[in-house]
């Protein structure tokens, strides 16, 4: 009866640790996330896909934390505010909690969705929607 026991709590033990580590995923990415009305971060940079369009718009103020947006405009030579660039193109890929952007020009992004309405980049930055999801 004691071998029994112990074997139970040793299998136990097993089936709990296989648990613990795989990676939980509290929300899903999905590609719909970014239509209509796109996210917005702190800084009031947007980032939308609109068809096989992105369109990122910035107003270019220097931002206490590079974003993903920052990087791509440090790029552009314009000194014209506020800043806006159009992909045409664009594929977003998704894999459990992340999304991956690809677009012309050799774009890309990822993203990863913390919250109902929340992405953050890969620089940390978090975005967020208005758009309630379905």
């Amino acid at each position: 009866m004691k071998k029994r026991g112990l074997l139970f709590i040793n299998i136990a033990f097993i089936f709990l640790l296989t648990a613990c580590s795989e990676e939980v995923i509290q929300y899903e990415a999905k590609a719909t996330d970014f239509e209509e009305s796109g996210f917005k971060n702190k800084y009031s940079q947007i980032i939308s896909i609109h068809d096989e369009e992105l369109l990122i718009f910035t107003t270019y103020d220097h931002t206490e934390k590079k974003t993903s947006i920052d990087k791509i405009f440090e790029l552009e030579d314009s000194t014209e505010k506020p800043l806006q660039k159009i992909y045409k193109n664009v594929k977003i890929k998704t894999k459990k909690d992340r999304y991956y952007i690809t677009a012309e020009d050799g774009l890309s992004l990822e993203f990863r969705k913390i919250g109902e309405r929340i992405i953050v980049d890969e620089e940390g930055v978090e975005y967020y929607t208005s758009k309630y999801p379905e």
